[in-house]
């Protein structure tokens, strides 16, 4: 199968690109890092250099492809709105439609972000009702984005995989090993909080079983297991030597001053990313699960990495880094 993958050079687009290729599919990757092209080049990726707001440059490649794994976007808690409409509402319209048009079929990689304002926290399914409030402008423009590609490409599978971590991490792993290496992180809490993380190889088998399939709708995706989140941030203080969070704040104190950082930086004409968000904040204080019913029943998912080796390897990962 001929097929295209966005945000090559980003994450998880290159260990997809990587992993299709190995499985034996003709990958092109789309990205702006012609450094990191070359080393995909080296894997057996062919890659092309293109900015996706720029259609003419991706509608030849296209043209060549028998199917499309979306995995660029702005993947950030803080930014500007227009921003956020630009690189994750409309390159995703775009490419819904273009697909539909060719008859392509199209993995369409979403975020459970979309629930955080739900209210609902355990084993959430994704019949969930969600908005009209959002946790953060990246959810709200990855909602709009599952929207359009749902209109313009009704048979596309959307994922959405929660809390991607793994070797090659540079969001999750990296920003919590800084913080614990300055000392400066708070225990949020006076209980253990469990979430679900998606180890990125995890991610990887789901894009290729959808993408080699025919499902189409929504698909949660995770490890299937909860893991502690302090006891997990005390495992990795503990790995990289630095001390463990100890003195209490509560989180909503914490949160409030989120929030005053967040209107600072608002104020300042070049919008500069504040310390911490309050929904930065919220991922450490509340607790989130999710059901993968459909993914198992429909794609044949079942995960490959347990938490416990994909955090042992993210450690490794994080102490290689301070090395």
């Amino acid at each position: 199968m001929n097929i295209l993958v966005t945000g090559a050079t980003g994450f998880l687009g290159g260990v997809v690109a990587r992993r299709l290729a190995a499985a034996g599919h003709r990958v092109t990757g789309l990205g702006r890092d012609a450094a990191r092209g070359q080393v995909l080049g080296a894997d057996g990726v062919r890659f092309v250099p293109a900015d996706l707001h720029d259609q003419a440059a991706w509608q030849a490649v296209l043209d060549q492809q028998d199917a499309v794994l979306h995995a660029a976007a702005r993947s950030t808690l803080w930014g500007r709105w227009p921003d956020f409409v630009a690189d994750n509402v409309t390159v995703s319209a775009a490419l819904a439609r273009a697909s539909t048009r060719q008859g392509l079929r199209l993995v369409h990689i979403s975020t459970p972000s979309v629930y955080n304002a739900t209210g609902q926290h355990v084993q959430v399914s994704e019949s969930t009702p969600i908005g009209p409030r959002f946790d953060s402008l990246y959810a709200r423009s990855k909602y709009l984005a599952e929207q359009e590609v749902q209109s313009l490409c009704p048979d596309a599978a959307i994922l959405r995989p929660r809390g991607i971590y793994g070797r090659g991490d540079t969001s999750i792993l990296p920003r919590l090993a800084r913080a614990l290496r300055t000392g400066r992180l708070p225990r949020l809490t006076r209980h253990e909080v469990y979430t679900e993380l998606t180890h990125v190889q995890n991610v990887a088998h789901a894009c290729q079983l959808a993408l080699e399939g025919k499902a189409a709708g929504l698909f949660n995706v995770t490890d299937g297991v909860s893991i502690p989140i302090w006891a997990t941030l005390d495992t990795l203080a503990d790995g990289l030597g630095a001390p463990r969070p100890q003195r209490y704040i509560p989180a909503a104190v914490v949160e409030g001053a989120a929030r005053v950082l967040e209107g600072l930086a608002a104020l300042h004409p070049a919008r500069p990313e504040p310390p911490m968000t309050a929904s930065g904040v919220r991922l450490l204080t509340r607790p989130m699960s999710l059901d993968l019913s459909r993914a198992r029943e429909h794609l044949g998912y079942s995960p490959l990495i347990h938490p416990t080796q994909g955090l042992a390897e993210a450690l490794e990962a994080a102490q290689e880094a301070q090395q």
